[in-house]
């Protein structure tokens, strides 16, 4: 079965709105390969905090009202979506916390794995670790590495 969509994980997100991020290059290159790019609640609240947090934007640290502004901005072209939590995304999530070690981003990891299989969406992102959840669909970009 075909996605319906691409769930981003933030640090696309990022490094997508982030000109100066790393993987910017990486992420504008993936763009064109995306089907109708999506937050959810978990990917536009991490964007947001990212955005606010100085140790990850330096001088280019924003204040909330314009981080929320930048996030507008995305969503203002009409490509990119924001998908309410699908039904059913717990009967997903309970399995995967079976037998789980609970890691740095588990639960984060965990949910966003549930949502991308709950709402037929595939999960992009850079972080390679989303690989130990199976049973949904994935794209893992590679990096300017």
């Amino acid at each position: 079965m075909s996605a319906i969509a691409d769930l981003l994980d933030v640090n696309v997100w990022l490094a997508f709105a982030v000109e100066g991020h790393p993987h910017h290059k990486a992420a504008l290159k993936a763009w064109g390969e995306l089907k109708r790019p999506a937050f959810c609640r978990i990917t536009q609240l991490g964007l947001l905090r990212l955005l606010c947090n100085r140790q990850v934007m330096g001088n280019d640290v924003l204040e909330p009202e314009y981080a929320w502004g930048e996030y507008e901005q995305l969503l203002a072209g009409g490509v990119v979506q924001f998908m309410e939590e699908p039904p059913g995304i717990e009967a997903s999530l309970k399995p995967r916390v079976k037998g789980a070690k609970a890691a740095r981003d588990f639960w984060t990891d965990a949910y966003l794995t549930a949502f991308a299989k709950s709402a037929g969406m595939r999960l992009v992102s850079f972080d390679a670790g989303f690989t130990r959840f199976k049973d949904f669909d994935s794209l893992i970009l590679k990096t300017n590495k």
